[in-house]
């Protein structure tokens, strides 16, 4: 039986300035060492639904429980220890003049002793394979090195969740790949639950189970492969399909035998190069 990360129940906000309802009876649940992606266009919800899950707005009604604790106002910082936010900037999230004290920074308003900091940080910039950077300048890195520090000190704190709010939007290819790589490496290692909020149906495709948001309700559910068959449907409310998809569509339409539609270009590019050499 799955173990339960977090869940949520018929969840509703509403912005003071807007009469409609931002969010409209959202319920779902998180498991432990998965990896649940969050998509939608610009206005669907889903950035408001990852401020609430971390405690930054509390909701009109409805409920968050993370492990076996309700977000509350009495409960905020409590949740907070237990879900790690990885934001779309990470710029905005540096505060140590190194790596590694800006590791140390998080460790600190945790009241992690000396002794454990020194052991969890070298421990959590091996993971991101980030340890030849510990005395660097933050600012001095590519952006996805920025984005895997930003991880690296999310992990050693130690949280059950990790939330990627739009962590890979401003990233090139490269750094996409490496930040997303990663916490499929820190997924299966630490069995972590990864909330990933976003827009980018690449991204999505890391993903072990899809929620689509649209006008701030759900809009579908279910695996990858099951969300990107809904094709136009999913362009119809602002979202595209990863090129690896439409391409596998393509070539299957030209007649070529694929065995699937492949999520990935990985996936694609070995399977037709398996086709090839038998030709």
């Amino acid at each position: 039986m799955k173990e339960t990360s977090l869940e949520v129940k018929n969840l509703c906000f509403r912005y003071e300035s807007n009469d409609d309802l931002t969010l409209d009876q959202i319920s779902f649940s998180a498991y432990k060492g998965e990896w649940l992606a969050i998509a939608g266009h610009n206005g669907s919800g889903k950035s408001t639904l990852a401020k609430i899950l971390n405690g930054l707005i509390l909701p009109e009604s409805g409920c968050v429980k993370v492990m076996d604790t309700f977000l509350d106002a009495d409960t905020i910082w409590e949740i907070r220890k237990q879900i790690g936010m990885v934001f779309q900037n990470p710029d905005n999230q540096f505060v140590g003049s190194t790596v590694q004290d800006d590791i140390a920074f998080g460790l600190e308003n945790n009241g992690i002793p000396y002794e454990v900091m020194a052991q969890r940080i070298p421990e959590a910039l091996q993971l991101v394979n980030m340890s030849d950077y510990v005395n660097q300048e933050p600012h001095s890195l590519s952006g996805g090195q920025k984005q895997r520090v930003a991880i690296a000190g999310i992990i050693a704190v130690q949280p059950d969740i990790i939330v990627l709010d739009e962590a890979t939007s401003m990233l090139d290819p490269i750094g996409r790949t490496e930040v997303l790589e990663t916490v499929r490496k820190l997924k299966e290692e630490k069995k972590l639950t990864v909330i990933s909020i976003t827009h980018d149906l690449d991204e999505v495709a890391m993903a072990d189970r899809v929620i689509v948001l649209n006008k701030g309700k759900v809009f579908a559910s279910g695996e990858p492969r099951e969300i990107f068959a809904l094709g136009s449907e999913l362009t119809r409310i602002g979202l595209d399909l990863p090129f690896s998809v439409k391409l596998s569509e393509k070539i299957a339409s030209l007649g070529i035998p694929l065995s699937k539609i492949h999520l990935t270009d990985e996936d694609l590019v070995n399977e037709l190069w398996t086709l090839y050499s038998k030709t």
